[in-house]
């Protein structure tokens, strides 16, 4: 028989187990497919490399969602201003924005560039915000990488 500090101690554990998957559930309601999609492509090819996925960042996708729409409206790719809007102390930012047919094109494309592959299989950042907007059947998406 367990003794009574085992049992609190379990008991406590499964409390937070339970807060977590909350959480994680609330959280993953607050945002889009889409932004899941090119979330899960970046973790997809982190771990398939061994390494850790990065977390969502509501903040993160609010600013990355703001800017592919705005990349969508535009018609043009460039980059945000990378600092402006993040409230975290962070250490270090990077961003990823492409066009293409869809999300699987665009991450394909990424993966295939130096500079935006370093930014998903970098080991400094651990959180990503995701955008995603579409503009005459051509797909835009946005990722906010942070070291926090």
């Amino acid at each position: 028989m367990p003794s009574p500090t085992a049992v609190s101690r379990s008991r406590k554990t499964a409390k937070v187990l339970a807060l977590a998957m909350a959480m994680a559930l609330v959280l993953s309601s607050c945002f889009t497919p889409q932004q899941n999609e090119v979330a899960n492509r970046i973790n997809t090819s982190r771990t398939a490399r061994n390494l850790r996925p990065m977390g969502q960042n509501l903040e993160l996708t609010r600013k990355a969602q703001a800017w592919a729409e705005h990349l969508a409206r535009t018609g043009r790719l460039e980059h945000s201003n990378l600092s402006s809007g993040i409230s975290y102390r962070w250490r270090a930012l990077g961003e990823n924005v492409g066009v293409g047919s869809s999300i699987r094109s665009v991450h394909t494309s990424y993966m295939r560039s130096p500079g935006h592959r370093a930014n998903i299989l970098s080991n400094k950042f651990n959180y990503v915000g995701t955008g995603h907007a579409t503009r005459g059947g051509r797909v835009y998406t946005v990722q906010v990488f942070m070291q926090y």
